[in-house]
């Protein structure tokens, strides 16, 4: 009987530690890369050029993590856009241990350092004597790094439901750090985690790192003021709807010259105890601060230190308000690469009458950010279309630049039924469908602002 009651003991124990702990696992490598800092080319916030000596060369060799679905290191998992230069994210909750499966596809050794996580010797993954096993991976080598999100991992008493930690290049931190190795950790407290780590409390986060690159030894034209690695309002995706709880996590590395002074416009955020636009960030700091997404437009986020503005730490978010799409006709599919002087798109009737004709305009994505409109941008088909029925229709196709452009956006614009009414599209009323070129690209829940050029003039 006694022994019947001690292992129904253990077996309540070994479910409540399953419940209230989870192991978390990751496999990163770390990989050379080229790193564009500006894929416009544009100063997306000013419209215009990016000025010299940034234009001059914005693209160099880096050092990244990436994140994989499993120990092949085969197929890549997905990240959020605005991440950047960055890693992955990391995530636990209080109580769970992160295993980190590494592997060194770079050219030179490196390794993974926690911040703020629990580790003996061999798993603290930074160069010094006593060394540890995980301090350099050579290149080609694997490591297994186990960690733990302990009690002063959390949350404190006056903290938020989550906080952010950093991990980084530990072998030769500060030239690992800029290349690129950099990466969050984010740890939630206990019950307020939701089964994936993060914060029950938030509806989207977002994590900005503020650096400046040196791509040169410190001479001027080789430094890049980036916000996750981009310039001059190149970082995509900070978009949130409309009434959602939006966490920002800000991270600062770097250098002396690294002190920053992220702002937002249109809106304020409650950091700490009180309510301020501009918080203070210093290399190796970390903050988290909280927004209420209740003003919708697309507004400026930067650096609020003089000459990091004039450098092109810029960047811009946008609050959208959710549009129901009303259009009779629905764009299915379309083709703007396979076939050479020759697009194809795919419309269908949703309606409940018949369609007589219709036209559809069309905008381009240079970059995710970079929308530009062409001077002729309408199609008009004069092919009846009953409820229900799909049609391809072919046009020309560019005879050169096609492949320069990364999406094409394609408004329904006019449909004309056979008896004779109309329906009309409206800039911004939610019809609209991307077309990327990268398959793989994540959907565009609102579109970027329309670029106009501008100029001293």
């Amino acid at each position: 009987m006694r022994i019947r009651i001690v292992f129904v003991f253990l077996f309540v124990l070994l479910c409540i530690q399953t419940i209230f702990a989870a192991t978390r696992h990751y496999y990163v490598a770390a990989e050379d890369v080229v790193w564009d800092y500006a894929p416009s080319l544009m100063d997306l916030t000013m419209g215009r050029p990016i000025p010299d000596p940034w234009a001059q060369k914005i693209k160099w060799n880096k050092t990244r993590y990436i994140e994989y679905t499993d120990s092949t290191f085969s197929v890549r998992k997905p990240q959020p856009a605005w991440l950047g230069i960055l890693g992955p994210i990391i995530r636990a909750k209080v109580g769970d241990s992160i295993v980190i499966d590494f592997l060194n596809r770079s050219s030179r050794p490196h390794s993974m350092h926690p911040h703020g996580l629990r580790y003996d010797k061999d798993n603290e993954g930074a160069l010094y004597l006593p060394g540890g096993a995980g301090s350099a991976v050579r290149p080609g080598g694997r490591f297994t790094y186990h960690w733990l999100a302990d009690e002063s991992s959390g949350p404190g008493k006056a903290d938020p439901s989550s906080l952010v930690w950093w991990y980084h290049g530990g072998t030769d931190e500060p030239v690992e750090a800029n290349t690129g190795l950099l990466g969050p950790i984010i740890v939630t407290a206990k019950g307020k985690a939701r089964p994936d780590g993060s914060p029950k409390d938030v509806d989207r986060e977002f994590v900005a790192l503020f650096m400046v690159f040196d791509q040169l030894g410190g001479k001027p034209n080789g430094l890049y003021y980036a916000i996750n690695g981009y310039i001059f309002g190149n970082l995509p995706g900070l978009v949130m709807k409309q009434a959602e709880r939006v966490r920002w996590y800000l991270l600062g590395m770097g250098n002396e010259i690294d002190l920053h002074t992220p702002h937002w416009h249109g809106r304020v955020v409650t950091y700490g105890n009180r309510h301020t636009d501009v918080i203070e960030l210093m290399p190796g700091s970390m903050a988290v601060a909280d927004m209420k997404a209740d003003n919708p437009g697309t507004w400026l986020f930067h650096c609020h230190v003089a000459e990091h503005m004039e450098g092109g730490m810029m960047a811009t978010y946008t609050i959208y308000q959710p549009q129901e799409c009303s259009s009779p006709i629905q764009l299915q599919s379309a083709d703007f690469w396979q076939t050479p002087g020759k697009f194809h798109v795919r419309v269908k009737n949703v309606g409940t009458k018949p369609i007589s004709s219709m036209s559809v305009m069309y905008d381009h994505l240079m970059a995710p950010l970079y929308r530009r409109r062409p001077f002729d941008n309408l199609w008009n088909w004069n092919t009846p279309l009953r409820p229900g029925q799909e049609q391809t229709f072919e046009v020309p196709g560019y005879p050169h630049g096609a492949e320069n452009i990364q999406a094409w956006i394609l408004f329904p614009h006019l449909v004309v039924f056979a008896d004779g009414t109309i329906w009309q599209g409206k800039e911004g009323n939610g019809c609209f469908n991307v077309f990327w070129r990268d398959k793989q690209h994540p959907d565009m829940p609102v579109l970027p602002p329309l670029f106009i050029q501008t100029g001293d003039d």
